[in-house]
């Protein structure tokens, strides 16, 4: 009987780590993509494609809306971000973690450069969540420097 449960049991912590392995492989290829394009646009500051990786309608009071309306949205959900960032020399994808089934999140290491031309590390952290068949960003927290700044 003993035999019986420690073979299920090796069974199974090995079916759990091919699992594991199999969803991160799967992560990587269609999540680490989908941030990448997500923060090359951000970088250029080319909100008008910025629909094509976002989902940000939580945001809204309409969830249905247009490409333009997206786009729109996430130019004002980023935007005091991306200036505050400065100049961005490189970003590099830390980690991606699964919260659940459809739900990830991912810590993004953006290196700037400072007001004194040395390099500084901030981290964002990104939520990607699967929308029907394919996974989008719908919800960015910044590690830009004006989330810290102490205002009058």
């Amino acid at each position: 009987m003993r035999k019986i449960f420690y073979s299920s049991l090796i069974v199974l912590v090995m079916v759990s780590v091919g699992w594991i392995f199999f969803t991160r492989n799967m992560d990587n290829k269609s999540i680490g993509p989908l941030i990448n394009a997500f923060y090359n646009v951000f970088i250029a500051k080319d909100y008008s494609n910025m629909y094509k990786y976002t989902d940000f309608s939580g945001y809204s009071q309409n969830p249905i809306l247009t490409n333009e309306e997206k786009a729109s949205l996430a130019h004002g959900l980023l935007n005091n971000d991306r200036h505050w960032y400065g100049e961005i020399k490189r970003y590099d994808i830390k980690s991606i973690m699964w919260t659940g089934i459809n739900k990830r999140i991912a810590t993004v290491a953006v290196i700037t450069l400072n007001g004194y031309g040395y390099e500084q590390t901030y981290y964002d952290k990104v939520i990607i969540e699967k929308k029907e068949t394919i996974w989008l960003i719908t919800e960015y927290k910044s590690g830009s420097p004006w989330r810290t700044m102490k205002m009058p």
